[in-house]
């Protein structure tokens, strides 16, 4: 594995210099951000695209927290234990579930405009695997709602360098000390105390899926490169009910739709699943219908006998239904697609990562609190307790820290030039490689034929100069395909048809260390 994979000459760029900077502006960077002006610090953020345009910001359902009068942390900590297969790191539940709750109470005071009933009560829905009704929402623009609130308390109190994707992480004697960014035109050095990951995570590899971005994912790479631990990378969430038109794209359709009661059915109008199971075992059995030549549909009837409507309850669903001209059917068509990374840079609850400097907070860590598959809606509560809790760390990280001399030359090997016809050609085949052979369902023969597609891709490529996203993403399938083989059994959502059950001796964490050595150990 190459340590520095683009061309650059630290003596020879621009030089921006900050105490902290954040790649990522979704909620989980946003959230880190706000904490980290209330102590003073003034990040600089780097953003691919507009901070509205990241997963997190198009997140439906919802966040949950036990406000609701009957329920209680505990309660939330055993569902999210439940879920997790016996993979959760339970201290890091804890301070979720526990933690959480005061920050979603932030957000109500900060004026996230959740839904209330006629005495100004926030409404609660209920989503899979859950025991109750706990999901705070906005309709279903959540994410969007609470992310529009954060970036307006942070807009003019710090810089964001947007457009700008992040190429190398660079470090001293074995310590974070910058990073080097570019637009496609410039490229520009940044030298800070800390650098905080919150770009997301890698469910883009996958043909088939519901993000923001057409790929993503080559962050965590490049944090791969600079040393970071990599975690659980098998573990890829597909989400059950994603809308499916030939030729389209993977629409997401909120599970909320099925909390307030729309049920799936096949084209006989046959229930086959429990609907509020958590969501590997409603996408696999989804994806087993399919399998054997039927149709997955979701019935919004019981909705509308209920009096409930979609284009109110659910606008942008409704959007997306009117689209398609399915906005006055009762059948949706569904089927599953890549949805969240439940593995990622190895992380702790206040974001630190085995690298000295370099913090990861939201889907581009694993802190171990979603296990072997992640609750619903727990995604956007990770990102604002653990953002919250990364400042901190962040403060007392750099109190002690100097911003670092850099004098670091790297030159690629390649001298070809890789045009954009033959870059597509291979994000598509990676991507395809990935849905056909790593996807809902793996054997060893199926891990073995990805590898080898993998390592033939990247052993072609490097032939090119500009190689560097590429090969980055194929770090991370490299990655994932190798933690898929070297777990024999199935638990949450890593299913081999192989080892079709959990095992006890694998009731660990898979490590990714330098150079793809790989160790399942116990946090």
């Amino acid at each position: 594995m190459k340590r520095y994979l683009t061309d650059f000459d630290t003596r020879n760029l621009p030089v921006i210099t900050v105490d902290t900077v954040i790649a990522g502006a979704g909620i989980a960077g946003l959230s880190t951000a706000a904490q980290l002006i209330n102590l003073g610090i003034k990040p600089l953020i780097i953003t691919k695209k507009q901070p509205s345009v990241s997963n997190s910001f198009l997140a439906q359902g919802g966040i949950a927290a036990a406000i609701g009068k009957d329920d209680d942390p505990q309660s939330h900590y055993r569902d999210t234990l439940r879920a997790g297969r016996g993979l959760c790191i339970e201290k890091n539940v804890r301070i979720l579930v526990e933690e959480g709750l005061e920050r979603v109470i932030d957000l109500i005071r900060y004026g996230v405009p959740f839904d209330r009933d006629e005495q100004g009560r926030v409404l609660l829905t209920k989503e899979g695997g859950h025991s109750t009704r706990r999901v705070l929402h906005v309709k279903d623009k959540t994410g969007t709602a609470i992310g529009s609130v954060l970036y307006s308390k942070v807009k003019d109190k710090t810089d964001f360098l947007t457009n700008f994707y992040l190429e190398e992480i660079l470090t001293v004697d074995g310590e974070y000390a910058g990073i080097i960014i570019s637009d496609g035109t410039q490229k520009i050095l940044i030298k800070s105390k800390s650098l905080v990951i919150a770009t997301g995570g890698y469910s883009p590899i996958y043909l088939r899926n519901t993000s923001a971005y057409k790929i993503s994912g080559d962050t965590i790479g490049a944090a791969f490169r600079a040393g970071c631990i990599l975690e659980d990378l098998e573990f890829v969430q597909f989400h059950p009910t994603a809308l499916y038109i030939e030729g389209q794209p993977a629409y997401l359709i909120t599970e909320a739709i099925r909390g307030e009661g729309a049920v799936l059915i096949d084209e006989k109008g046959n229930r086959f699943v429990d609907e509020m199971k958590p969501r590997d075992e409603v996408a696999r059995a989804i994806f087993k219908k399919y399998s054997s030549g039927h149709k997955v549909f979701l019935d919004l009837r019981p909705l509308k006998e209920k009096g409930i409507s979609i284009k109110d309850r659910f606008p942008t669903v409704y959007s997306l239904l009117e689209k398609f001209n399915l906005a006055d059917k009762d059948l949706i068509p569904v089927s599953p697609a890549a949805h969240y990374s439940i593995g990622g840079i190895k992380a702790t609850a206040n974001g630190k990562t085995s690298v000295e400097g370099i913090f990861s907070v939201g889907e581009s860590s694993c802190t171990g609190i979603h296990g072997a598959n992640r609750l619903a809606s727990n995604s956007l509560l990770e990102c604002v307790t653990f953002g919250y809790k990364t400042a901190y760390s962040v403060y007392t990280y750099n109190m002690y820290k100097q911003i670092k001399e850099i004098k670091i030359r790297s030159e690629s090997a390649g001298k070809d030039i890789l045009n954009r016809e033959k870059r597509r050609e291979y994000l598509i085949k990676l991507k395809k490689t990935m849905w056909d052979l790593v996807g809902l369902e793996r054997t060893e023969e199926s891990l073995h034929k990805a590898l080898s597609i993998v390592e033939q891709m990247e052993g072609e490529l490097l032939r090119y100069k500009n190689n560097r996203y590429l090969i980055d993403l194929l770090y991370l399938s490299k990655g994932i395909i190798l933690s898929a083989k070297n777990r024999k059994e199935s638990r949450g959502t890593h299913y081999r048809t192989d080892y079709p059950e959990e095992r006890e001796d694998y009731k660990k964490h898979t490590k990714i260390y330098n150079d793809f050595k790989i160790k399942l150990e116990v946090d």
